[in-house]
């Protein structure tokens, strides 16, 4: 792919109401707005048509690749997701979710910032969610805060612009497991860049089939988000100096490699 181009992320579960809305909603947008991307769905093991449906979209989409799992949950499938996008040839890579609660008309304000740091983050201003889920997000922004010390506004938003580089050292350091990936990434960006810009974006209300994490599975997943990230606190030193020697080990190479520097140092 050309410079300056972009891999959507896109994991998705039983979304048969609103998939094909969603694909052409953002593929429409990203066309009008002249953006070079390439679309990556990741189906995790759907039980109703989505796969089918996202079969017949890739024949007529030339920028659609699908993936099939089986069902190993969002976060297996966004990570999964991330790993196929960093190895393709592409500048950055973007995430966001398939349930039609974000638009697409808000990728440009991202999109605009990406050649002003590796990481840049959507925040949900105004959250259509139930009050339960809003209360984890608050209670998560504040138990990050005191572990970490950084102020991550929406530390699990499904809606972040990555520089494909920077975004492969942060998923090698990684365990397998991790139930919210999303939240990891972000807690790596802010702890080694210091800060990352963070831009207002839309949320509405989900419409069509229940959100997937309900009741018990909620709260099962809650322990083990929270769990998750006390452990990651006691490795992060580690993990944030793989992440600092990777990236001066880039800028060396670049260094190396520019003919300028070469007629120089000759």
């Amino acid at each position: 792919m050309d410079q300056d181009s972009v891999i959507i992320v896109i994991p998705v579960y039983n979304e048969e109401e609103c998939i094909q809305k969603v694909i052409e909603d953002w593929s429409s947008e990203l066309s009008l707005k002249k953006v070079n991307f390439k679309l990556l769905l990741v189906n995790d093991g759907s039980t109703d048509q989505t796969g089918q449906i996202l079969d017949n979209l890739s024949q007529t989409n030339s920028r659609l690749s699908i993936i099939h799992q089986e069902n190993l949950g969002h976060g297996s499938a966004v990570k999964n997701g991330y790993i196929m996008a960093v190895s393709q040839d592409c500048d950055f890579v973007f995430q966001t979710d398939s349930d039609d609660q974000f638009t697409p008309q808000d990728f440009i304000k991202l999109w605009e910032l990406r050649n002003t740091s590796p990481a840049v983050f959507g925040h949900r201003m105004h959250r259509y969610d139930p009050t339960h889920r809003k209360f984890i997000s608050f209670f998560l922004k504040k138990f990050i805060f005191n572990l970490f010390q950084v102020n991550i506004p929406d530390a699990n938003i499904p809606y972040r612009l990555f520089n494909r580089s920077f975004l492969s050292h942060l998923l090698a350091t990684l365990t397998p497991g991790l139930f919210a990936p999303n939240v990891f990434l972000s807690i790596l960006s802010f702890k080694s860049l210091g800060s990352c810009p963070v831009v207002p974006v839309s949320h509405f209300e989900r419409k069509g089939t229940e959100a997937k994490l309900i009741r018990w599975g909620l709260i099962k997943a809650c322990f083990k988000s929270f769990w998750d990230v006390l452990t990651f606190s006691y490795q992060l030193n580690q993990k944030l100096l793989y992440i600092r020697e990777s990236q001066d080990i880039i800028k060396l190479k670049s260094i190396a490699n520019n003919p300028k520097v070469t007629a120089l140092a000759a």
